[in-house]
C-alpha cells in the first residue's frame, strides 16, 4: 500500500492537538461535566489520529479530500479562537465538533479501503 500523505493526515492531527489543548487549558474550576466531555473528546481525536496514520487515509474520494479540507478550515478556526483567550467552555461544543468530523472521514476511508 502507498504511504498516506502528509497533507491527508495533517488536518486530524491537527484535531488531535485541538483537543489536547483543550483538556491542558480546562481549568480545573470548570464543571466536571465540561472536564470530562474535553477528556471523551481527546480519546475520540486521540483514536481517529492513531487510526488515520495507520494507513486509514490512503484511499480517499473526492467527497473525503473536501471533508479533510473543511477540517482544516474547521480546526484553523478554533486555534484562534483558542489562541484568543475564548473560554475552554465555550469552545467545547466547537472541539467536539472538529472531533466528529475528523472520526467521519477516517471511518468512511477505513470503510471504503475495506470493500476493495
Amino acid at each position: 500500500m502507498a504511504p498516506v500523505s502528509k497533507e491527508r493526515v495533517d488536518p486530524i492531527l491537527e484535531n488531535y492537538l485541538l483537543a489536547l489543548a483543550g483538556v491542558d487549558q480546562c481549568s480545573s474550576n470548570a464543571p466536571e461535566t465540561t472536564r470530562s466531555r474535553l477528556a471523551v473528546n481527546l480519546e475520540r481525536a486521540e483514536r481517529a489520529y492513531a487510526d488515520a496514520a495507520a494507513d486509514g487515509l490512503i484511499d480517499v474520494s473526492a467527497d473525503m479530500e473536501a471533508e479533510l479540507q473543511a477540517l482544516g478550515r474547521t480546526n484553523e478556526q478554533s486555534r484562534r479562537r483558542l489562541h484568543g483567550g475564548a473560554p475552554i467552555t465555550d469552545l467545547l461544543v466547537e472541539l467536539e465538533l472538529g472531533t466528529e468530523q475528523a472520526s467521519r472521514i477516517v471511518r468512511a476511508a477505513i470503510c471504503r479501503q475495506e470493500r476493495r
